[in-house]
């Protein structure tokens, strides 16, 4: 028993060692031919990179846009814009009256005069309202519901209530234009993928298309193997490599052009954000992201050439002698 234990052990470990060694062989002997081609594996490359920077640069705007979208939508805030006769007496009643409702987590008022200084701050137009006899804003309150009102339609329902209430002008939900941001953003994400579908076609063209100029000039090479008794696995093989090779290197490629221009844009964004006197800065994908699409790259770039090598293998052995 523990002599065939043993024997088979020994098996086992040089067939893994034969495996690993063709393996090897095949990887980089399809890096040797990439480098003898230096041309023509640059352009191949470049085409791969510059098809998948489309749907990589699409991602992360979606992103970023989701990542605004839902620091604004922790908010959910509601404004309240009482009568221009309203006093600070009256505003402070209806505050203690909102902050008794089962429904507010937060209220707080916003008198005339810190409604100025803002408007002034914000606005740029501090010189036209010192030019005016009157404060014309109005006394404003800011509600936040509790977390089991976070939801449209309910919200809906308290604003249509918060509305009918003595005093109360105008009350803005601004939810509304997120939710009509929430819808573009779908639309968005489904074209994004979309784009990336055709564009990885697109992809998987270039790479197939390369592997069978290769394999036009290895065709006697390939046929004498055939007649030597190699099998499909074994002239694929290489081929394979090739694929993993393009998707590679051209994955590679594609994030660091995505990454110049997250360079180029993120002092840009954070400009724009300090002059909003906003906290966000642009996002770039995370560790596991990266690993995701360039595995993604190294598939298409494998499955190109096993579609190519395949068709042409099955094109060799059922043409006619």
């Amino acid at each position: 028993m523990n002599t065939m234990r043993t024997g088979f052990g020994s098996r086992m470990s040089a067939w893994v060692r034969t495996w690993l060694r063709l393996q090897g062989h095949a990887l980089f002997s399809s890096l040797g031919r990439l480098w003898r081609t230096p041309w023509m594996t640059l352009v191949t490359v470049l085409v791969i990179a510059v098809t998948l920077v489309l749907p990589l640069a699409f991602y992360l705007v979606l992103k970023n846009l989701h990542a605004l979208s839902e620091r604004i939508e922790n908010h959910w805030q509601v404004s309240f814009y009482l009568e221009p006769q309203v006093d600070r007496k009256t505003a402070g009643k209806l505050l203690g009256k909102l902050r008794n409702d089962g429904a507010v987590a937060e209220a707080r008022l916003i008198d005339k005069e810190t409604g100025l200084a803002w408007f002034r701050r914000y606005s740029g137009f501090g010189d036209v309202l010192q030019a005016l006899p009157d404060n014309p804003l109005p006394i404003v309150i800011e509600v936040l519901p509790k977390r089991e009102w976070e939801d449209p339609e309910k919200l809906a329902s308290l604003v249509e209530r918060w509305q009918r209430w003595k005093g109360v002008d105008f009350v803005q939900w601004d939810m509304r234009w997120l939710q009509r941001l929430k819808a573009w953003l779908d639309l968005a994400e489904r074209g994004a993928m979309l784009a990336g579908v055709i564009l990885g076609s697109a992809a998987l063209l270039v790479v197939g298309n390369t592997v069978r100029l290769e394999i036009e000039d290895r065709r006697r090479e390939i046929e004498v193997m055939l007649l030597l008794g190699a099998t499909n696995r074994f002239v694929r093989r290489p081929f394979l490599y090739l694929g993993f090779w393009y998707g590679c290197i051209g994955g590679g490629l594609a994030w660091i052009l995505v990454f110049g221009l997250y360079l180029g844009l993120r002092p840009q964004v954070d400009r724009l954000a300090g002059l909003y006197d906003g906290l966000y800065h642009l996002r770039f994908a995370t560790p596991g992201e990266i690993a995701i699409f360039w595995g993604w790259a190294v598939l298409l770039g494998m499955a190109a050439a096993w579609l190519v090598v395949s068709r042409y293998l099955w094109s060799l052995r059922h043409s006619p002698a």
